[in-house]
């Protein structure tokens, strides 16, 4: 199995991300997709003009997987808008959120979920350095929680589990670009080479 891992701007690709968000949360959250009387079959919100967009594209040339990075959003980030902790504790210059982190079902056996997640990671951890990221904000099941330490991506909860505006309970966390690099030594090889002379 084989995957592309692309930074999606604009045009035909970006609409394809729009579209497969749509059908994963149709498949989980369909409610969601109710209250925010999305018509098009293509699922965007407030905070994607504000966001790095990414997708893996499998070998039949279809998206498979998606992950945004909001940042530097004058609306706010989703995490801080729908749950309550200590907000003042991030410097908001060096804040970011990762969110809409989807793979396809049929991708979601532990090997090809670690084939995306290490494609994704290495393109995330890169994209946080290059707009000097430092902490980046994510609102996570506690299943997703544990699946993601398995990978190294460790996030730290923020405060007690509570229910989540839109998506049930979940606990307000936040990930580390410096611990991020410490977990993964590859990715810290990867992003040397390719800025440091």
């Amino acid at each position: 199995m084989s995957f592309t891992f692309l930074e999606v701007k604009e045009g035909d690709l970006l609409k394809q991300v729009y579209a497969f968000r749509y059908k994963i949360l149709s498949e989980i959250y369909p409610e969601y997709l109710k209250i925010s009387n999305l018509y098009d079959n293509e699922e965007h919100d407030k905070y994607d003009p504000y966001a790095v967009h990414f997708a893996a594209i499998d070998d039949k040339d279809q998206v498979c997987a998606t992950l945004r990075l909001i940042y530097n959003s004058p609306v706010g980030y989703p995490t801080e808008n729908s749950m309550h902790f200590n907000k003042e504790i991030f410097s908001r210059d060096k804040l970011a959120e990762m969110s809409r982190i989807f793979v396809d079902a049929k991708y979601r056996d532990l090997k090809t979920t670690k084939i995306i997640i290490e494609g994704a990671k290495k393109f995330m951890y890169s994209k946080m350095k290059e707009l000097g990221i430092e902490y980046s904000y994510g609102s996570l099941e506690k299943a997703f929680l544990r699946l993601l330490k398995i990978y190294k991506v460790h996030y730290h909860t923020l405060a007690e589990q509570q229910l989540h505006d839109l998506f049930g309970f979940r606990y307000p966390c936040v990930l580390y670009t410096q611990q991020l690099g410490e977990d993964n030594p590859e990715l810290i090889r990867y992003w040397e080479k390719r800025h440091v002379m």
